[in-house]
């Protein structure tokens, strides 16, 4: 997993903080069971937390979280991905489901 995570002036992000991310981000990984790459940006905007989350897997996942604490700015983008995620790998699980074709027996031999 590759983590690029980069923070406005402003921001302070702590090895504890990034350590978290990380984590989360490595579960995300694992549901999807492939080596991902993801960028984190933290900026300041007036006095909120902006928390930018990207990565790409067959298609794009990005979430955005506003808040006046730094952790529950990335805690709130980190959910977010994670309900993409979700919803993205059962729609998926759906579709490759059997079809009414195959669960049905068509031949009818009477």
């Amino acid at each position: 997993m590759n983590v690029e995570l980069t923070h406005g002036k402003d921001v302070d992000v702590s090895s504890m903080l990034r350590e978290r991310i990380e984590q989360k981000l490595a579960k995300i990984e694992t549901r999807l069971g492939q080596k991902l790459s993801f960028r984190v940006r933290i900026e300041k905007e007036h006095n909120d937390y902006v928390t930018h989350i990207h990565f790409h897997e067959t298609r794009d996942f990005d979430a955005n979280a506003k808040d006046d604490d730094l952790s529950k700015s990335v805690d709130a983008a980190i959910h977010k991905i994670e309900t993409q995620v979700r919803k993205y790998h059962d729609r998926h699980d759906q579709k490759s489901g059997d079809t009414i074709r195959e669960t049905v027996d068509l031949d009818t031999e009477d």
